[in-house]
Formats: C-alpha cells, sequence, structure tokens
C-alpha cells in the first residue's frame, strides 16, 4: 500500500462514520468526522469519557475557518500566521458541526494544519474538519508516539493508519490559546 491509498482509505472510512487512530500535526489521535453525531459519540464511548468535554477540530483553510464560526476577531489570523509550531485557537459561537464537539458554552477549539502532514492532506482530501482527541482510554497517560498507544485502543478503533506513512508530527502537544469576541487573549495551554 502506498500513501496516497492509505489516506485514500482513511477518506473512506471517515465517509462511513468510522474512528480511527490518525497522526495530527502534533501527535497520534482518535479521529472522526466533526460533522457526524453519531460518529462523534463513538469516539466519546470509545475513550469512556464525559460528553462535557469537547474537542479539537482539524481544519486546512480559511474557508473551513470561516464555516466554523460566526464571528472571528482579527486577531486570531494574527496568531495563526506567527505560530510556529501547532497552535489550537479556541473561539465562541462554533458552528457547522456536530453538537457533541461544542464546548457546553457554545465555543470550539480549532487548529490550522499546515502542509506537510498526512493529516493536512487527509483534511484536505476529506474537505470537511475532523476532530482530533488523545489516543488513550480516559484517565490513562497520553502515548506521544505510536508505540505507546494502548493496543486494546488500537483493536478498538475502526481503522489504524500505516504507522510507516505518519509524518509532520511534532510528538508534543499544541499549544490552546482562547480568544475572546472581542480579542482578548488567554493562554489555556503552554
Amino acid at each position: 500500500m502506498k500513501e496516497k491509498e492509505a489516506i485514500e482509505e482513511a477518506v473512506e472510512q471517515l465517509k462511513r462514520g468510522s474512528t480511527m487512530l490518525f497522526p495530527a500535526d502534533t501527535i497520534w489521535g482518535i479521529s472522526a468526522d466533526a460533522t457526524n453525531p453519531e460518529a462523534v459519540q463513538k469516539v466519546i464511548d470509545l475513550k469512556g469519557r464525559t460528553a462535557e468535554k469537547s474537542f479539537i477540530v482539524l481544519i486546512n483553510s480559511d474557508r473551513m475557518l470561516y464555516n466554523c464560526f460566526r464571528k472571528i476577531p482579527e486577531i486570531v489570523w494574527e496568531l495563526m500566521d506567527l505560530a510556529d509550531k501547532p497552535l489550537t485557537i479556541v473561539l465562541q459561537g462554533g458552528q457547522f458541526v456536530a453538537p457533541n464537539v461544542l464546548n457546553q458554552d457554545g465555543s470550539l477549539g480549532v487548529r490550522m494544519l499546515k502542509e506537510g502532514s498526512s493529516c493536512y492532506e487527509l483534511v484536505k482530501r476529506f474537505n470537511k474538519p475532523i476532530i482530533s482527541t488523545s489516543p488513550n482510554f480516559t484517565g490513562q497517560p497520553t502515548p506521544f508516539t505510536f508505540e505507546e498507544i494502548d493496543p486494546k485502543l488500537k483493536e478498538a478503533v475502526d481503522y489504524v493508519f500505516p504507522n510507516q506513512f505518519a509524518k509532520g508530527l511534532q510528538k508534543t502537544a499544541s499549544k490552546i490559546i482562547a480568544v475572546g469576541p472581542e480579542g482578548e487573549v488567554k493562554i489555556l495551554r503552554k
């Protein structure tokens, strides 16, 4: 199998509402179609997490960002342009994703993928945002490499992207910044 075929298989899995282990731009993650509430619920059930905990959504274009929010403060564009490492931005007024992706307060965390990663290619071909969450069962430590992921989790997802094609991983979690409606910035994770 070639990388392009593996990505095409992952796209087909997302279209079917599958859960998958996929290399994001930071670490491996459990992913699913962010617009499919049943697929998102499968991830919630798989991880054993509470429904109150929200997800990070991975996007690859300005168009997807505009689709995900009613209002985008100007500072968001500056933060994304200046980010030299993966940066997740939390904004109020999330939309056009499954309701169980949003935080209880209606906020949504998004990360704009940069070209060069397997995940960027996946989102580009799928043409919709995907969720990404740490590849562990709730309460377990976060694994930062494929080898550290619990074998039971690897068996529990519907599809595992071939590890040999994982590229562009930082092997560290992203920084998270919340941006308020008037552009006020709060660092949530350094």
